[in-house]
């Protein structure tokens, strides 16, 4: 493995004027550097993304990506990641949402740290609500992942060559990519592929869950929508272990 492997950034930005400026701020002061920052606007109707832009200035590790449709988190990711014109088959793959944020600035010299064992495919970890507390997150049981609660929480991180051999269409809803749960889409196939061997659940809290923003999944009727999408992701067709 490079002794210094890029980390593409993966920041969908949806309405969050209130904590995008934090959220980039604290992806820019970690102390490790070698990243690329892609920021998804999907069809923001604040300020957020102007306010992005201004926090960022120059920095040229952070492109700004303006859809012209809504494209959900994994739809927004799949943009990313299938394009071999910004991303390479060993880069590792960050996932920090635009109403979230990192907890401290070693968070990505860890992230290499994980890598540096070559069996590591992909990771899943512990994180802390904006309250302190603890999140929820735990060790997977992939073999009955479809059935059992789902853990695989912040922070993620997996290598694009492994995001890429989902099938797209097992992304998809009706044609189009989920517009809710789109973690259970995609988290679910990776880690049947990565399987105990090449997984790695992360205990150290490398991640803040804004759960004080008003629109997200899982808040008032969203919640509802998040559930029946989860159901949905669940009943995708499982992937077999990779060799």
């Amino acid at each position: 493995m490079a002794s210094s492997p890029k980390l593409i950034v993966l920041t969908t930005v949806y309405n969050c004027q209130d904590y995008i400026e934090r959220c980039i701020h604290t992806i820019q002061n970690q102390e490790y550097t070698n990243f690329k920052c892609y920021l998804l606007n999907d069809i923001s109707a604040d300020a957020s993304i102007e306010i992005a832009q201004k926090t960022f200035g120059n920095d040229d590790r952070f492109v700004i990506i303006n859809n012209n449709k809504k494209r959900y988190q994994a739809g927004n990711y799949d943009f990313i990641l299938r394009d071999q014109s910004l991303v390479s088959d060993e880069d590792i793959v960050v996932e920090v949402d635009g109403d979230d944020w990192l907890p401290d600035g070693k968070v990505f010299n860890r992230v290499v740290d994980y890598y540096s064992d070559e069996k590591t495919w992909i990771t899943y970890g512990q994180f802390v609500y904006t309250s302190g507390h603890r999140g929820l997150s735990a060790p997977v049981d992939i073999v009955n992942i479809r059935e059992a609660r789902f853990t695989a929480s912040h922070l993620r991180t997996w290598k694009v060559w492994l995001w890429n051999k989902i099938k797209q269409e097992d992304l998809l809803v009706d044609g189009e990519y989920a517009e809710c749960s789109g973690d259970v889409f995609f988290m679910m196939p990776m880690l049947e592929m990565a399987g105990e061997q090449n997984s790695k659940f992360i205990s150290d809290i490398n991640y803040v869950y804004n759960f004080e923003n008003p629109i997200g999944d899982s808040k008032g009727e969203r919640l509802s929508l998040t559930n029946k999408f989860a159901e949905l992701g669940r009943k995708k067709p499982s992937y077999k272990k990779l060799n």
